[in-house]
């Protein structure tokens, strides 16, 4: 069987493109009986599509032997996702992180707004505010609450960085810069599980095509030229976002660029 696309997300995501793209109309029951050998409860390989169980090594060795697949390819899948869901579980704690927005949960808050501002065309040209909800609600990997988005854009609005008016709405701008203490908490927890993730994926999956590029650069600076440097940065990092940024479509990916720089 061929190995799903490299795009994916998460364990949850391999077993769901498994079982429907098998080619067989497996409903969850029958691929639990006949893939898994029953040793699952269907509903129990519902939660785990949906992202809200993890499955056991022993149930991924037997997708990946259905798969024709080197077990450890899906098992370090499956270890880089518990240890994301461990640390921000544990990041939560010790920052004792409130929800930064109704029905929004917190580390999701900044991911939220980015994927809203990305589905924006590139040349702030207007679309039908229709259109934008719906291409944000495809590209978010949970469930959006309707009342959660819609905060969202109101926040986005009150930011100047998207218009909206008579039921279009446009890009004013591409970045999202936290006011409070909760949003900057949103924030941080949101850097931290990017950095997490990006570190994971070369230790656990370095074989893989991930998608995700990780460099570290040291030196020395004069202090009085820090904020030149930074500025400088900033500026390359917004002309490289513009010259490759594309409309949201099937050939498109979602990039989230995580840069930072810090006196040691």
């Amino acid at each position: 069987m061929a190995k799903a696309p490299a795009t994916r997300r998460g364990i949850r995501d391999v077993f769901y493109e498994t079982r429907v793209l098998a080619g067989r109309d497996f409903t969850l029951k029958r691929f639990a009986e006949e893939v898994l050998g029953a040793s699952i409860d269907p509903v129990m390989l519902g939660y785990i599509e949906k992202g809200k169980r993890f499955p056991s090594e022993t149930l991924v060795r037997r997708l990946a032997a259905f798969r024709k697949q080197e077990p450890r390819e899906l098992l370090a899948i499956l270890w880089r996702d518990r240890m994301l869901h461990a640390f921000g579980k544990e990041l939560r704690r010790v920052l004792h992180a409130p929800t930064a927005l109704g029905h929004v949960d917190d580390i999701e808050l900044a991911l939220l707004a980015s994927q809203a501002i990305a589905a924006l065309p590139d040349d702030e040209n207007a679309v039908t505010l229709a259109r934008w909800r719906r291409e944000v609600k495809a590209s978010a990997k949970d469930e959006v609450d309707v009342k959660a988005l819609a905060q969202i854009e109101q926040l986005l609005v009150q930011r100047g960085i998207v218009a909206i008016e008579r039921g279009k709405v446009r890009r004013l701008g591409r970045h999202f810069v936290a006011s409070d203490v909760e949003e900057r908490q949103a924030l941080a927890l949101e850097f931290c599980t990017l950095f997490a993730k990006g570190l994971l994926d070369k230790l656990a999956l370095a074989e893989q095509p991930t998608g995700t590029y990780m460099r570290n650069h040291f030196l020395n600076i004069d202090r009085s030229r820090l904020d030149e440097f930074q500025a400088r940065l900033d500026a390359e990092l917004r002309k490289l976002a513009a010259e490759y940024a594309a409309d949201p479509s099937d050939t498109t990916a979602f990039l989230n660029v995580l840069v930072t720089s810090t006196v040691l």
